[in-house]
């Protein structure tokens, strides 16, 4: 198993324990490991090129170089401690750069045999938006299927946290390694209908436009699929 991990900060704290938990329990994975702002301190510039050209960011060597770890890794897991109820700034900035990847432009049909992972931890319960907002990038990606996981620590010190937090923190991990190490055989049910939503407009509605054109020359349009 090979695993891409982006952390939405460089701070190993609480987020960056929890995925480390899960990786743990990966005994056997080849992991990659990426942290923002560092690994990809560059902002989308809006060139279009990634919407008119290829599924790929033009102006980012950062991103460049993180597609290329995501598009070999079996499972892409993503982390970010909440900041002002959402991601972190560098980790929407991140994401912001493979928006031309969304099934709705010039999906890459690796990503449909892939399993994700988010994580997200705040003080108190209010991580699910930024759960949400990773997970949305996952899903338009063509991401087979995404688990997620969320804590509200009521703390930001891991040393600090109690110990029967740290024992729920485990079994959670425990369950959602024991999902990923079980790998998937093709997409789930909401990728799928995705999938074919926008296949339609494609073929319908966006047919002469250079998405509409990324479907037909790849046959999805046709009987071919991103997946076996």
């Amino acid at each position: 198993m090979n695993v891409c991990v982006v952390y939405g900060t460089e701070r190993k704290g609480c987020t960056w324990h929890i995925a480390q938990e899960v990786l743990s329990r990966l005994p056997e994975a080849e992991v990659s490991e990426f942290f923002l702002p560092r690994d990809c301190p560059d902002s989308c510039v809006s060139c279009f090129r990634c919407f008119n050209e290829e599924n790929r960011c033009y102006c980012s060597q950062g991103a460049r170089r993180i597609l290329d770890a995501m598009l070999r890794a079996d499972v892409i897991l993503l982390t970010s401690p909440v900041y002002a109820l959402h991601v972190s700034g560098q980790m929407k900035t991140f994401l912001d750069h493979y928006c031309g990847m969304w099934m709705v432009h010039k999906p890459n049909g690796a990503m449909f045999g892939k399993q994700g992972l988010v994580i997200a931890s705040a003080a108190g319960p209010v991580y699910h938006a930024a759960l949400r907002e990773m997970k949305d990038s996952l899903d338009f990606w063509g991401v087979a299927r995404t688990y997620k996981l969320g804590f509200a620590l009521m703390e930001i010190s891991w040393d600090r946290l109690s110990p029967a937090l740290k024992q729920k923190i485990a079994r959670q991990a425990e369950r959602t390694a024991a999902k990923l190490r079980q790998g998937v055989n093709g997409p789930g049910l909401k990728a799928r209908m995705l999938f074919y939503g926008i296949r339609l407009a494609q073929k319908y509605v966006w047919k002469d436009s250079p998405d509409g054109k990324w479907w037909r020359d790849h046959g999805w349009l046709g009987k071919e699929r991103p997946w076996k």
